[in-house]
């Protein structure tokens, strides 16, 4: 099968090795900032975060919408040039830059009132896991936590902490296996 490490868990999943995390616009990140666009009042006068950025798409449509601040962070060096070069090209300023991977900092944690957006990171049950007591960590600061994601099975994993927010059709060749993305807001506690 096919194997790829990638900080201190492997991946089996196909589109993960052949192409680098960042070059491809995931449903996921395509429905945050899809989500930010329809509602400014997300983001605007807050901090926002764009977590495991990719190309910032999602930190794109922040700072479009009014944010006051935007971290794009990925531990992939180049996904922040992506970042950079995306930003540049849609005449926006550069924002914050960080290549730290936040989910293995035990102290963590943003300024209150920030929000906080994690795209198409349910891949794996293992980053599922250490989301979930990020989340956990930063949602009692008073930040709000928003996922993308088309339904990935990582995601059941925190099914209990999520709440449905939008829905959007995926009309995307490159993503055949899912027809819809959802936005979920990350809740302070287990709904069960």
């Amino acid at each position: 099968g096919i194997n790829a490490e990638y900080g201190d868990y492997k991946t089996h999943v196909p589109e993960l090795v052949n192409d680098p995390f960042w070059s491809v616009f995931w449903p996921g990140g395509q429905a945050l900032s899809r989500f930010i666009l329809d509602d400014v009042s997300i983001v605007k006068k807050r901090s926002a975060i764009d977590l495991g950025c990719g190309c910032g798409a999602t930190g794109i449509a922040a700072a479009r919408s009014g944010a006051s601040t935007v971290l794009c962070n990925d531990i992939d060096e180049c996904a922040i040039e992506a970042v950079k070069l995306n930003f540049q090209l849609n005449n926006l300023n550069c924002p914050l830059l960080s290549t730290e991977n936040l989910l293995n900092s035990n102290d963590q944690h943003f300024h209150e009132n920030s929000v906080i957006f994690l795209g198409d990171m349910f891949y794996d049950e293992i980053i599922a896991q250490k989301i979930v007591s990020w989340c956990l960590r930063n949602i009692c600061y008073g930040n709000d936590i928003f996922i993308g994601d088309p339904g990935r099975w990582g995601l059941d994993f925190i099914r209990d902490y999520i709440l449905q927010v939008a829905e959007y059709g995926i009309d995307d060749e490159d993503c055949d296996e899912y027809k819809t993305v959802a936005v979920y807001q990350f809740q302070g506690s287990s709904r069960k």
